[in-house]
């Protein structure tokens, strides 16, 4: 898109003052079509052997299963992410203040659920008031 167009309202976001940081990630294949604002939780990594070592594979965020997803690790980043049937490249938040009634996350979770978590790790949720 050229930077001349104006770009449509994000509510994603809610705040400038901590800066948000981005890093690669992969969308665990089984995760189905994964959207722009899903909390992840991060399952392991790729491993050493591989060229992008240590990047983080992660999968929807659910307080009911075990393995490092019941924890938030990143906030994706991308619109739209299809990890259907196989692995997705994407890119998710590690930090920044983020609109807490745009977070998605799996099973019967809610951001009332994972706010402290989050925000330990930089995460931070505020409400957006219109």
């Amino acid at each position: 898109m050229p930077a001349y167009e104006s770009q449509p309202y994000d509510n994603l976001y809610a705040g400038g003052v901590e800066p948000k940081t981005v890093i690669a990630i992969i969308v665990k294949a089984g995760s189905g079509v994964v959207t722009r604002g899903t909390v992840l939780g991060r399952q392991s990594q790729l491993a050493e052997t591989d060229p992008y070592a240590g990047t983080p594979i992660t999968v929807t965020v659910d307080s009911s299963k075990t393995g490092g997803i019941e924890n938030p690790y990143c906030i994706l980043a991308d619109e739209e992410v299809d990890a259907t049937t196989k692995d997705a490249r994407a890119v998710a938040y590690t930090s920044g203040e983020f609109n807490r009634d745009a977070l998605k996350f799996g099973g019967t979770d809610t951001v009332a659920k994972h706010e402290v978590a989050m925000r330990n790790i930089g995460l931070i949720t505020k409400r957006v008031v219109k």
